[in-house]
């Protein structure tokens, strides 16, 4: 057995050992990476535009662009919810039938959800975003920058031309993924609470039953 083969199959046997939070935690990370990764293809191309039209434009290396803050908006939870899925997958805490996850632990993941929640919702309404106000972000009236769209409207010429319809696509796509990771971060937060819920019963549980056999003992003695 090769080294590589060697380690997929202890990688699978490990795998079966793994609690359904962690699952959740790495199907969380691949959707934050698929949304970081469509959000940094929005500045690539934007980039590209910028940078292309400008110097057929002579601004020379003029490549100022404002980015929607809705945008911003929603990177920054992107990239944290990543680390911290990565983070949380690789904790083995809820393996343990007695772990129990704390006030402040429940606290963070609801704080995530929330970011996640308003990334996803401030592109889709009206007035939110001030470059492209009173439209949504969604409207991608940044597009129109400089006009180049239109004087460069030839994308056989000047292909960097239609990066910005690809970054206004992208952009579309990348909420669409907030949503999904935001609702991926709601079934993380609900089954953590479902999970102190259950470990607080056992533990109340085990407590009375450890009285009873106390007093069972006293009685006896």
């Amino acid at each position: 057995m090769t080294t590589s083969a060697a380690f997929v199959q202890q990688l699978r046997e490990k795998s079966k050992t793994w609690h359904l939070l962690r699952w959740i935690h790495l199907a969380n990370a691949i959707l934050c990476i698929i949304l970081t990764g469509l959000l940094i293809g929005v500045a690539v191309d934007i980039r590209s535009f910028i940078s292309n039209g400008a110097a057929l434009s002579g601004f020379g290396n003029y490549t100022t662009f404002t980015f929607p803050a809705t945008y911003v908006y929603m990177l920054i939870p992107a990239v944290c919810a990543l680390v911290y899925s990565i983070i949380l997958f690789c904790d083995p805490s809820p393996s343990y039938p007695a772990w129990k996850p704390c006030k402040t632990f429940l606290g963070s993941i609801g704080c995530f959800s929330a970011a996640l929640f308003l990334a996803a919702l401030l592109p889709v309404l009206p007035g939110a975003d001030i470059m492209t106000a009173p439209e949504s972000a969604m409207t991608c009236t940044w597009r129109d920058y400089m006009s180049w769209r239109i004087i460069y409207n030839n994308p056989e010429a000047f292909p960097w031309v239609v990066k910005m319809d690809s970054a206004c696509q992208q952009l579309r796509a990348a909420d669409a993924m907030c949503w999904i990771v935001f609702i991926g971060w709601m079934a993380t937060l609900v089954s953590y609470v479902q999970r102190a819920r259950r470990t607080k019963i056992i533990r109340q549980d085990n407590m009375v039953d450890e009285k009873t056999e106390d007093a069972s003992g006293r009685i006896g003695s």
